[in-house]
């Protein structure tokens, strides 16, 4: 996937995945860490070190203490962590306590010796697990960052005593200047990890979540079409998680104030706020939830709009970047983004032009500028920008980055 220009041979090498979730799994972590271990297997021997399954009831194993399984000739090594559903807070605190003890149990003892641990921040403290793993093994050590906490907890108001956080982010700060090299998904983590924490701009790379083709769906489609955008003229889609990071009561008001023209918003995804949103949204017909459609149909549902939504609130640029961006770059739709102006999504939609960038913070402001945009002319030029910024953001290039970042330890 990650070597279609450069050609590399076999290393000696092994390389320790740490990360909670991993296919069947189907958090975006997930698939991004397959790619990345699919991409790692031409070139040296990868190893994941993840949880039992927890995201589908359907794929939920026994418990076991560890397993060892091959997925696409990639070494699954999974920990008996709980896997409560994610849905109930106590029970995902379970599951991520669970899998940090006993990956570090197995990572400490896993063999062959890792020369390399890379670890993501799915839970947000694997990051200490995984170098616990590369001290007492010897190890390079690889942070791989895809959510800055304690940061991103604290800014969207998730209880966390003040003393606890100044404890975290204290650790976490020791981390981030042990580790060898930090991978982060953004110029603005990468910014805001020099300018708040200290650390060494040239031991910070940017390696993008990228754009990857979708899944094959099984069906045509039809059925989830229709079902998205109802006898809507224009449909705007927010696809993914319903969390603390996004303006969404702003973007419901804003579609409150368009009145009957036409316009349909639909929310599609999961999250902690969905209920408290739905409540907000009742008897505003326009507006609709829909649960997650299956992985396959993925492609379906990003063609299903003519506009694409993303928000950020201000105060989080830097702390997180929704890999949604990619996904409605490569079905080729316009991106109506609710985001700061310093944000790379912002930056990123203005270099392409590949959509609109509206930083207000005005219900009616925006659902004028959702009109604007609605009867222009442009979005078809949009819709051609965002498929030329996809090509340029390809997973396949930015994983590449990542598989020479590895190959260069091994050359040292």
């Amino acid at each position: 996937m990650c070597e279609e220009n450069k050609d590399y041979s076999r290393i000696n090498m092994n390389v320790l995945l740490v990360n909670q979730y991993y296919p069947p799994d189907t958090s975006a972590t997930a698939v991004i860490l397959r790619d990345l271990a699919l991409a790692l297997g031409r070139v040296c021997s990868p190893i994941v070190l993840s949880g039992r399954p927890s995201y589908n009831p359907e794929f939920r194993h026994g418990f076991y203490f560890s397993k060892t399984e091959f997925m696409d000739h990639v070494r699954v090594d999974r920990v008996g962590s709980t896997s409560y559903d994610r849905g109930f807070l106590l029970g995902r605190v379970l599951n991520y306590v669970t899998y940090l003890i006993l990956t570090v149990i197995r990572g400490v003892l896993i063999n062959p010796r890792p020369d390399v641990v890379i670890s993501m921040t799915d839970p947000p403290i694997a990051g200490f697990a995984a170098a616990i793993i590369s001290f007492f093994r010897r190890s390079t050590f690889i942070y791989f960052i895809q959510d800055l906490h304690p940061d991103l907890a604290y800014a969207v108001g998730f209880p966390i005593p003040k003393l606890i956080a100044r404890i975290w982010n204290f650790f976490n700060v020791l981390l981030l200047k042990y580790c060898d090299s930090i991978i982060v998904i953004g110029e603005d983590m990468k910014d805001l990890l020099v300018s708040s924490k200290g650390i060494e701009a040239n031991k910070i790379h940017v390696i993008r979540s990228g754009s990857v083709e979708f899944p094959s769906p099984k069906t045509d489609g039809t059925n989830i079409i229709r079902e998205i955008r109802k006898n809507y003229d224009f449909v705007a889609i927010h696809a993914g998680n319903l969390g603390y990071v996004g303006n969404f009561k702003l973007i419901i008001d804003a579609f409150k104030d368009l009145g009957d023209r036409s316009i349909g918003l639909v929310f599609v995804g999961q999250g902690a706020m969905k209920t408290e949103l739905m409540d907000y949204a009742k008897n505003v017909g326009s507006i609709r939830f829909i649960d997650f459609y299956p992985y396959d149909e993925l492609s379906h549902v990003y063609s299903a709009a003519d506009l694409h939504l993303i928000s950020i609130k201000t105060g989080l640029e830097g702390l997180v970047l929704p890999s949604k961006l990619y996904s409605a770059l490569k079905a080729e739709k316009p991106i109506f983004a609710n985001v700061p102006d310093t944000s790379d999504v912002a930056k990123i939609i203005k270099e392409y032009q590949c959509g609109v960038v509206a930083s207000t913070k005005d219900a009616l402001e925006m659902s004028k500028q959702i009109i604007a945009l609605k009867e222009s002319n442009t979005l078809d030029k949009m819709s051609v920008a965002a498929s030329q910024a996809s090509e340029v953001f390809d997973r396949a290039n930015e994983i590449r980055k990542f598989t020479e970042i590895v190959v260069e330890y091994e050359k040292n």
